[in-house]
């Protein structure tokens, strides 16, 4: 297997090409063609020699992202997308053109091992991590399809915080000022709840977006349909939200799939103002998109609204989360697991 460049710092670069005998200008040449101009593809690095390209082709290479299927809404902008990795595997990633912002939302990892009840990406667990440079790749490849983008969402199939030391990298080469420059402050990365690593991201210094997958809000919900509630409790969670809060001076939102009946009672009102009332926070509520494994049905529109008015009445900031590509099985990993029966 040949080593992959795309996934190294400039530093990185100059200490690859020192050793293989070029000058190291030559490889912020390089740097340059994959993180600004996005080229996959040595042959197309025209402002080097041909044979270098050659001789850089025959030990170095990309790694594969291959569309396999593209669907589109009807209804709004939104473009999903199953692309092959080289070892077979599929992913998703979603394209939503809205408010004059491109945004994307990633996968990071093939499968996912967290067990939420509710979420199709993953019931058939996890195969494995993406690398850094497979994360760099599902951006750029989407980028090639729709232009450049705005902002981006790790919030597809997987924990990212399962996935830390690449998601790490990912992050610092995708905003370097010399490559492609994204601003921090458009990347948000999503979690189950993985209190540690919550407080490893916020001393990191990367000072992404943090929405965190909270749903239910007291542990007796939460440990029914979140496994990981059974490692982590919430009063864990809020601490290392608060850690983070304080450490980034970022707002924190909290995502929460309101489920009709089970999660939008008076009670978990009043509990999501014990845990949450006069903190820098924001409640993202989602209606929930049914699975055949999960056999609870998406709420009216009305009870959505209703819930969402009591937590403002509270004083929370709580907003109702537009849907995109609800013709499409956009919601996490629905696309995934029909395409592999």
């Amino acid at each position: 297997m040949k080593d992959k460049l795309n996934d190294k710092s400039i530093k990185e670069l100059e200490e690859i090409f020192t050793k293989e005998g070029y000058q190291k200008f030559r490889a912020k040449q390089v740097y340059r063609q994959i993180h600004v101009n996005k080229v996959n593809d040595f042959k197309l690095m025209s402002d080097l020699s041909k044979d270098m390209r050659e001789k850089l082709s025959e030990k170095y290479d990309f790694p594969k992202m291959k569309v396999e299927k593209e669907f589109v809404s009807e209804l709004d902008s939104t473009k999903k997308y199953l692309f092959s990795l080289a070892d077979g595997n599929i992913i998703e990633a979603v394209f939503m053109d809205y408010d004059k912002r491109k945004t994307i939302c990633i996968s990071s990892q093939v499968g996912c091992r967290m067990g939420c009840k509710f979420c199709a990406s993953t019931k058939n667990g996890r195969e494995r991590n993406l690398s850094a440079g497979e994360l760099i790749e599902e951006v750029y490849a989407l980028e090639r399809l729709n232009g450049d983008i705005n902002n981006i969402v790790i919030m597809g199939i997987g924990e990212p915080l399962d996935n830390y030391e690449n998601i790490r990298k990912f992050i610092e080469i995708i905003t370097d000022e010399k490559g492609r420059n994204l601003s921090h402050r458009s990347i948000t990365l999503s979690t189950s709840g993985l209190s540690p690593m919550i407080r490893k991201l916020a001393d990191s210094g990367l000072d992404v977006n943090l929405a965190v997958s909270l749903h239910y809000a007291d542990d007796d919900k939460r440990r029914k349909f979140m496994p990981i509630a059974n490692k982590y409790s919430i009063e864990s969670l809020m601490e290392a939200t608060d850690y983070y809060l304080d450490r980034t001076k970022r707002r924190v939102s909290f995502e929460y799939v309101v489920i009709d009946g089970v999660n939008n009672l008076d009670s978990d009102v009043s509990n999501l103002t014990s845990l949450l009332k006069g903190k820098n926070v924001h409640i993202n509520l989602i209606p929930l998109n049914p699975i055949e494994e999960f056999s609870y049905d998406r709420p009216k529109s009305t009870a959505l609204r209703d819930f969402r008015d009591k937590l403002l009445k509270k004083k929370l900031n709580a907003t109702i989360r537009k849907s995109m590509g609800s013709d499409i099985d956009a919601s996490c990993g629905q696309l995934r697991n029909n395409y592999a029966r």
